[in-house]
């Protein structure tokens, strides 16, 4: 009997054993999880005491120590090694500009393509592709039988005004001898003395025919000046006398009529050679247009050469203007037809920039001939030129809806070539007075632009401004400034750099 409550302690004890064990293994397998919701709320407790401020004093100065200065002092060896510039903010004529795209031109008056007038054998080209040459320089020569025809034809008309100026010079001889012998005749001269003064000078058919009316008219005269006695005094009747004096009145008649029409033959005679001369005249200027027409230049009539044949079918090709060779088609020797394309000419010393005005810019379009404006070449590192505007178009562009804006832009140095891109601005609206400071005062940090305002001993302020229109030489300031204040121009990036770095040493 003693031995059953030995036996039943050591079940209990085994039994609590097993609790414990048990107790211990539920503990291990819910810890970790326990252990990381721990941590989360831990967490979670840290944001939210951040997210409301619960911060310390010291994370607050440091907030407010972040924040970047607005002014600053330079010592004064840093001012004078910088050499800072201010202009004072003033009151200008600002006015609304817009930048478009365009596209540098060949003038059209300067660009030409020198084609063959004719058909023929290209004989010599005497231009290469860039070679500059010069208004009437030879640049090839050509020769056709279509040319020596045209000159041939000069020839000819040069002889039929050769041969209307002699006949003219011979009528107005005969004009001038008939005058000046109608002078003796009206004298009274005997036909002997007038035949002796004319003997060696022209005097044609006219010479005959008045000198034979004139002896006529003489013979009568003198016939009834011999019988005029004899009939006073009864010897002759008087019957007789009648007849003399008739005879002598158809001899005068006569004469007379022979003197009226030779006048007027001379006349008439003189007015057809100046005629012939006239028409001999048109003809050669029509032959001599005939030849410059297919030269394509006018040339020097007097030094032409119609000697030969060689320099009849020489036609040489001649430069319009002053230019530049742009490129060449042919070589020496090659057959080329009517109108092929033999050397192309450029003048660059001007070009065009050619534009275009869409509607947003319209009231560009009333702006005049003459209008300076200004062209940016990005190829040249944006370099600025001054383009004068030629003319609006009057079409507007279906596609696009837009007007062709043509401007001239000078090239004496040369750096502008036709196909370049430029960015054109065009004043866009009339000018008016606003406040304003220098394109170079004006900076930007973070979005924000700003100037520093010149307080004297080295010491500049920054002033936050809102800009509107700006121009080549003015920003308008619509913000933050006075007219009058200090503005730095020159040094104005130095400073904003010192700023920066001046805020983020604090």
């Amino acid at each position: 009997m003693t031995n059953v409550p030995a036996k039943a302690e050591p079940a209990e004890n085994q039994k609590s054993a097993k609790s414990k064990s048990g107790l211990v293994a539920t503990i291990a397998k819910v810890g970790p999880t326990l252990f990381v919701l721990a941590v989360m709320g831990g967490g979670w407790l840290a944001v939210h005491e951040i997210n409301t401020g619960g911060g310390s004093e010291e994370e607050d100065s440091i907030v407010e120590e972040a924040a970047a200065p607005d002014s600053l002092t330079l010592p004064e060896g840093k001012v004078k090694a910088a050499k800072f510039e201010s202009v004072p903010a003033q009151m200008q004529a600002v006015e609304h500009v817009h930048t478009i795209p365009g596209r540098i031109r060949y003038d059209e008056t300067k660009h030409v393509d020198v084609k063959a007038p004719m058909d023929g054998i290209l004989a010599e080209v005497l231009v290469t592709p860039g070679e500059h040459v010069e208004s009437g320089q030879l640049l090839a020569v050509l020769r056709s039988p279509e040319i020596g025809q045209a000159r041939a034809e000069v020839l000819k008309r040069q002889k039929e005004r050769e041969i209307a100026q002699q006949m003219l010079q011979r009528e107005m001889t005969l004009a001038k001898n008939l005058e000046q012998m109608s002078a003796m005749l009206d004298q009274g001269k005997s036909v002997d003395s007038i035949e002796n003064a004319f003997r060696n000078r022209a005097l044609g058919s006219y010479r005959q025919d008045i000198l034979s009316a004139y002896a006529k008219m003489q013979l009568a005269s003198e016939l009834l000046s011999k019988i005029q006695p004899l009939a006073n005094s009864g010897s002759v009747s008087g019957r007789t006398v009648r007849e003399r004096q008739a005879e002598r009145q158809m001899a005068e008649t006569e004469f007379r009529t022979a003197r009226d029409q030779a006048t007027f033959a001379a006349n008439q005679a003189k007015i057809n050679a100046e005629a012939k001369v006239s028409e001999a005249e048109r003809q050669l200027n029509l032959a001599w247009q005939s030849v410059e027409t297919l030269l394509g230049y006018k040339g020097n009539k007097s030094t032409a050469n119609l000697s030969n044949e060689e320099a009849l079918s020489r036609l040489e090709i001649r430069a319009p203007f002053a230019g530049s060779v742009e490129s060449r088609a042919f070589a020496n020797n090659e057959r080329v037809t009517r109108g092929d394309s033999l050397i192309v000419l450029a003048n660059t010393d001007s070009l065009y920039v050619a534009a275009s005005i869409r509607e947003s810019d319209w009231s560009a379009v009333s702006l005049g001939q003459g209008t300076t404006v200004s062209v940016s070449v990005p190829a040249l590192e944006d370099r600025i030129f001054e383009a004068r505007i030629r003319y609006f178009g009057r079409e507007v562009q279906a596609d696009t809806n837009s007007v062709p804006l043509v401007a001239t832009i000078e090239n004496a140095e040369g750096l502008l070539r036709p196909g370049m891109f430029v960015r054109v601005t065009i004043p866009i609206g009339e000018a008016r007075e606003a406040l304003s400071v220098k394109p170079e005062s004006v900076v930007q940090h973070e979005n924000q632009e700003f100037v520093f305002v010149d307080e004297s001993g080295g010491t500049f302020k920054r002033v936050d401004v809102a800009t509107g229109q700006t121009s080549d030489e003015w920003v308008e300031v619509t913000k933050g400034l006075q007219p009058g204040q200090l503005v730095v121009t020159r040094g104005a990036f130095l400073l904003k750099s010192e700023l920066l770095l001046q805020g983020e040493g604090e």
